[in-house]
């Protein structure tokens, strides 16, 4: 549903509009003057604004000048006595994408909206496009020096070239998006578009028409056909990141363009040919929710017939400071800051549980506090909570009177499962167990519980 503010100090105005687009179908927020409209559009994301010029406490020039300011792109329709349309032209040129005048009649107002919705869908394409664009010339440069990291992208390299799915695992904040860039970037469709979608991140309601788009009238507020993920990615590769989040119900469309390699738009009964290769990406356990019947057991054999691990930051030390001074080089204010040795220590001893996201945001912080001394030492990095550097082996002291084997176990099974979010194989690759061997050991526990439980 389209979501549309109307800001005018006028209230019958504000009533009239408002009643006019419900009817419609559009969902209507109301502000009464520019900054009021400002505190609303920090909250609540806009695919219209539709203002007054004159206002107190911020007028609609000031208002204009002020999303632009905070980065609001959100198309603006100007409302305007006949006597000002001179100022309604001017406001054209400061980033108002139209103007209607008083009095207007519904029929006006419905086109003009219309137009300027379409303008939207084309300003947040070319944000994706920029994002994109962007998350090439950084964020999906592959660095590593470690022997793990090294197998990891042997393998990216080897499914490069052909368009078997892969599905690629690893806790949150690992780079299962810069491995799945690099996957395209090798292959046959490194020419044509990479686009990222994170699952997680939309809507239930919304996302069969995000990835396969909808024909007008297909809903309330779909006023023009536009395309979903899976067109846009015609040619090159469609990244669907966090797909254990997908809701169960959409999961079978998503099966069905697959198998099939063809889908329909929401709404709509034509036949559009899939040529996108797919890689997946998630930090669950997909194959305990395909036994908890949280996941399509079908969908699971379709997207994971290349798996692919990421160890997390704290198994691939060896990567650490080359990923510290490569994401210092991505921050304008951080090309000439050096790391101390020390800080290199502090950096190697400290876990990450947020990986290599973490690991930028901790980098940042200390550029921050050190673009004066632009010398980032263990000082600085005083703020993390390390503890000793974990080495290959591991002593356990034997308590005197002695201590059963299946408690140890137990209790080590409970640790790897929590550390790694209960997903099974991470937990496993945590106590170097196959993934096999740790299901026994699950069971195992399970089983004892439930004895006790009796």
């Amino acid at each position: 549903m389209a979501q549309i503010l109307i800001v005018d100090d006028e209230s019958k105005m504000r009533t009239l509009l408002s009643m006019m687009l419900t009817k419609k179908g559009f969902a209507v927020d109301q502000a009464v003057h520019g900054r009021d409209a400002m505190e609303k559009m920090a909250k609540t994301t806009y695919d219209v604004v539709i203002s007054d010029i004159k206002m107190p406490e911020m007028d609609g020039r000031q208002l204009i000048k002020t999303m632009r300011e905070n980065k609001i792109l959100t198309p603006v329709v100007f409302i305007t006595a006949f006597a000002t349309i001179d100022s309604a032209v001017d406001m054209m040129q400061q980033g108002a994408s139209d103007y209607v005048t008083k009095p207007f009649d519904e029929a006006r107002i419905l086109l003009t909206v219309q137009k300027a919705m379409t303008l939207n869908h084309l300003i947040v394409e070319n944000q994706e496009m920029k994002a994109a664009m962007a998350r090439d010339r950084q964020a999906h440069d592959l660095v590593f020096a470690s022997k793990e990291m090294e197998q990891v992208v042997a393998l990216a390299e080897n499914v490069a070239t052909v368009d078997t799915a892969v599905l690629i695992l690893g806790e949150s904040g690992t780079g299962k998006e810069v491995v799945a860039n690099h996957i395209h970037k090798k292959s046959l469709r490194a020419d044509n578009r990479f686009v990222p979608v994170n699952c997680a991140a939309i809507s239930s309601n919304l996302v069969e028409s995000e990835l396969f788009g909808y024909e007008k009238g297909a809903f309330t507020g779909a006023a023009d056909r536009t395309r979903g993920k899976f067109e846009f990615a015609t040619g090159g590769t469609l990244f669907l990141d966090e797909i254990g989040d997908l809701p169960i119900e959409s999961q079978g469309k998503l099966l069905r363009a697959l198998q099939e390699k063809k889908f329909q738009r929401v709404g709509g009964n034509q036949e559009i040919p899939v040529d996108v290769r797919v890689i997946c990406a998630t930090n669950r356990d997909l194959e305990q929710m395909v036994n908890q019947s949280r996941f399509r057991q079908d969908l699971y054999y379709r997207v994971n017939v290349f798996p692919i691990f990421i160890p997390p930051l704290r198994q691939r030390k060896g990567d650490i400071v080359p990923l510290a001074r490569y994401i210092m080089t991505t921050f304008s204010f951080g090309k000439d800051h050096e790391l101390t040795d020390a800080a290199c220590r502090k950096l190697q001893e400290y876990t990450w549980p947020g990986n290599v996201r973490e690991l930028a945001n901790v980098l940042e912080r200390c550029l921050i506090l050190t673009r004066d001394t632009r010398t980032i030492t263990a000082d600085t990095l005083a703020f993390l909570q390390t503890g000793p550097a974990t080495t290959g082996q591991v002593a356990v002291r034997l308590p005197a009177n002695g201590i059963a084997l299946q408690k140890v176990q137990m209790s080590l099974v409970k640790q790897a499962l929590a550390a790694a979010g209960n997903n099974q194989t991470t937990a496993a690759k945590l106590l170097g167990l196959s993934r096999s061997k740790f299901r026994v050991l699950v069971k195992n526990m399970e089983e004892d519980k439930n004895m006790e439980e009796e």
